[in-house]
């Protein structure tokens, strides 16, 4: 796609022609019940080939296909119900795209690129088979992988050395006990095995998860050689406000590949109003110190940025921070709870929220990240895989507490219960979902937060209005990241 003779050929480009794609994507899924556990590639929906090899087959562009300007040579297409992801084509073959807006064999679509009748061919194979096209009267139907690792969220300690007003955890200084831990990770391994998973992932999580590092140490031991025993996979992350992490437990956390995700609200003063320390001191320079520490010692952290309405017109800055240390990060809307409700200044305005979000999305723009944001920057939405729930409370994640009690989800952790894997609501379900593009990516928003706004949990989302404003955003940052590496690529 260099500006010479060839730019002049129909080319349409995907994620699937950037080389490492899968290590590209980035699932903002850390600190809560991530549902994005496929590996799916597009070698998956190569079935089409056979299809479109016969010329006497009419095909026609999906309904629900995005279509938008992405800069004055490109154009961005997206099907919400297709598999293919974000493509980006060129205006030769946006014309080809544009023949199958009535039903045509690919002979007849070929007429709109008679010049270059070889090239137009690679473009509609390609249209078909990242679902921008498809046979005439067998349109795409949703796909939902399931799930294929449980994730369990470990409550090593209760204590924390922060008081952010947000949280949703009634602190205390219980810690977690190794024959609690080690009993909790028995059960999650049974689980897994029982329910045919084929790798766990463990969170280490507080309350500050750094407090009781000891603990974390044996029980990763223990996790490793009873995942070993089962032929599961083990993942791992510690979840941590980034104050107190020592040299040494860095380097362990290395050894051992458990990865680091810090809780970041903003630079200075923005984030030291929503963290600060238990004596009502600043944390910022505390976070920062524990930040260049995982960075210098090659363990870079997941930096996870909660906006409230008190730091919306500071994420920006926080973007730009981790763009600038080359650090994925992912972007969450404050959740109402128990434990905030004398805090009403956190709640946000729809467009107080949109606002922050766009500037930030400019920063992505000027620092555009080799890895894609579609997984992490649209709070419990992505636009990496469909979904039919909004996260895996109920299918693949469960919350184990300091006192080795079971629940759902870690914002309700004190709402303990028996069966970690009964039912719950699919998207198509919910009022107001059912007929909406976008439903299979935000699934309609986090269940617990919608409860506690309406009172329902069949309903759409509270922050619906804040969804729809940014999907078609975050697509365009994906087209950009697109364009931009595949000429870097094609270049080298």
């Amino acid at each position: 796609m260099t500006p010479d003779r060839r730019s002049c050929r129909p080319v349409a480009i995907s994620a699937f022609d950037l080389d490492g794609t899968h290590d590209l994507l980035v699932h903002g899924c850390e600190d809560c019940a991530c549902a994005v556990t496929s590996s799916r590639t597009l070698h998956t929906r190569k079935a089409t080939l056979s299809a479109l090899a016969r010329h006497d087959a009419r095909w026609v562009s999906a309904r629900e296909v995005i279509d938008c300007a992405l800069d004055t040579e490109h154009r961005l297409l997206f099907n919400p119900v297709g598999h293919g992801g974000v493509v980006v084509v060129n205006g030769g073959a946006h014309r080809i795209f544009q023949a199958f807006r009535q039903a045509s064999t690919f002979s007849q679509a070929q007429l709109s690129s008679a010049d270059d009748r070889e090239n137009a061919t690679d473009v509609m194979r390609r249209l078909g088979e990242l679902d921008i096209i498809h046979p005439d009267g067998k349109p795409q139907r949703p796909e939902f992988a399931s799930g294929q690792v449980l994730t369990a969220w470990l409550h090593i300690t209760n204590a924390c050395n922060l008081d952010c007003p947000y949280c949703y955890v009634n602190k205390s200084s219980e810690p977690m006990d190794e024959s609690t831990g080690r009993a909790a990770i028995r059960a999650v391994m049974k689980s897994a095995s029982d329910h045919g998973f084929t790798a766990v992932k463990l969170k280490y999580a507080g309350g500050e998860a750094s407090l009781n590092q000891h603990l974390m140490v044996q029980l990763h031991a223990y996790a490793r050689e009873l995942s070993a025993e089962r032929g599961l996979t083990l993942y791992s992350t510690m979840l941590s406000n980034g104050v107190a992490l020592r040299p040494t437990l860095i380097d362990w956390l290395k050894a051992q590949d458990v990865r680091v995700m810090i809780s970041l609200d903003g630079v200075g003063s923005l984030h030291d109003a929503q963290r600060p320390t238990l004596n009502g001191k600043p944390s910022f320079k505390l976070v920062e110190r524990g930040i260049d520490r995982l960075i210098e010692r090659n363990h870079p952290p997941h930096l996870s940025i909660t906006i409230t309405n008190r730091n919306a017109g500071g994420v920006a800055d926080a973007v730009r921070f981790a763009l600038e240390r080359d650090l994925t990060f992912s972007l969450n809307l404050f959740r109402d709870n128990d434990c905030a409700t004398a805090f009403p200044d956190l709640r946000y305005e729809e467009q107080t929220i949109i606002a922050g979000l766009l500037e930030a999305f400019g920063v992505i723009e000027e620092h555009l990240p080799r890895w894609s944001v579609l997984g992490s920057i649209l709070d419990r939405g992505q636009l990496l895989e469909q979904r039919q729930r909004s996260c895996g409370v109920g299918e693949d994640y469960l919350v184990i507490d300091q006192h080795g009690k079971v629940a759902k989800c870690h914002m309700e952790i004190e709402k303990t219960l028996g069966d970690v894997f009964s039912d719950d609501l699919v998207v198509d379900e919910k009022e107001g979902c059912r007929d909406c593009s976008w439903r299979y990516w935000c699934t309609g928003g986090c269940t617990v937060a919608t409860f506690r706004a309406t009172g329902r949990y069949d309903i759409k989302s509270p922050n619906c209005n804040i969804y729809r404003a940014i999907y078609p955003q975050a697509l365009r940052l994906e087209g950009l990241r697109l364009l931009k590496y595949a000429r870097s690529q094609e270049r080298s």
